[in-house]
């Protein structure tokens, strides 16, 4: 097969005054966007004092935040953080309540069919015993949670890639 030729770079085909243009208004656009920023920090500030004053709990919305003033201001906080940020909880979570570690419903039906067998067992071999053996599961990929749930296990080794067996 022929290699594809790589060509030049994309922004070769606009002139310098297309780029600038391009430049320009995106240091609008977050020109823009700063001061909405600023002025939605300012309505909440508003809203923190209505708040106080109605005798309520006067919250950033982040944990440990107890809305007391300090020095820095919210937006310049919020500026220096790095990585994504967490969605508040809502409602139901997800999954089952964490026990014990290696303790569930899942790892002893794991435990069962490893003790059944003598002889070393495939992981996908695993997942088919374990959803026959009656183990409710609404995973696609059922292989993936065995695979994670596994390693806590610490009366299961691993004998070889893909093969558990009882200790």
């Amino acid at each position: 097969m022929a290699r594809k030729k790589r060509g030049k770079n994309k922004m070769a085909k606009f002139s310098l005054g297309d780029l600038q243009r391009m430049v320009q208004a995106k240091l609008a656009e977050i020109e823009k966007l700063r001061a909405r920023r600023e002025a939605l920090a300012e309505e909440l500030a508003d809203l923190d004092t209505l708040l106080a004053a109605a005798g309520g709990p006067v919250s950033g919305g982040e944990p440990g935040d107890d809305g007391a003033v300090t020095s820095r201001s919210a937006t310049s906080r919020r500026s220096k953080r790095r990585g994504r940020r967490k969605a508040p909880r809502q409602g139901k979570r997800r999954g089952r309540r964490a026990g014990k570690q290696g303790q569930s419903d899942l790892h002893n039906a794991i435990r069962a069919v490893l003790k059944r067998s003598e002889e070393p067992v495939k992981l996908a071999d695993i997942a088919t015993a374990v959803r026959k053996s009656g183990y409710k599961t609404k995973s696609a990929n059922f292989r993936v949670i065995l695979g994670q749930r596994i390693p806590e296990m610490n009366d299961v080794k691993r004998v070889g890639l893909g093969m558990y067996a009882m200790k």
